[in-house]
């Protein structure tokens, strides 16, 4: 069975710096400003074989679970702290933050 898969390549918008957004956390705890986290984004997953992997070439494809329209997970300690959507910062990606905690709805 062979399986065709069509790539075409996104256009992200660069990204413009505005300042209008409420923070992610209320400034309760100033102190805690200092401390380093380690970021993390996920765009999507894929379960592929092995031998599937292995046959892939230069320019091959591995298409992920995740659609285009849906949100991308911003996680810190392995925990979703906000949710975005894909934009480009320069020669960069880059998040742009659309639901934080306040609006994200408790996770079962």
């Amino acid at each position: 069975m062979s399986v065709t898969v069509i790539a075409n390549e996104i256009d992200l918008s660069p990204l413009s710096a505005t300042d209008g957004g409420k923070p992610l956390l209320p400034p309760q705890l100033p102190f805690l400003g200092a401390v380093k986290v380690r970021v993390s984004v996920q765009i999507g997953d894929v379960e592929t074989s092995l031998g599937e992997l292995l046959a892939m070439k230069e320019g091959g494809v591995l298409a992920l679970a995740q659609s285009i329209d849906q949100p991308i997970d911003v996680r810190v300690d392995g925990h979703v702290v906000a949710r975005g959507t894909l934009v480009a910062v320069g020669d960069h990606f880059g998040v742009r933050l659309t639901e934080t905690p306040s609006m994200m709805a408790p996770s079962a």
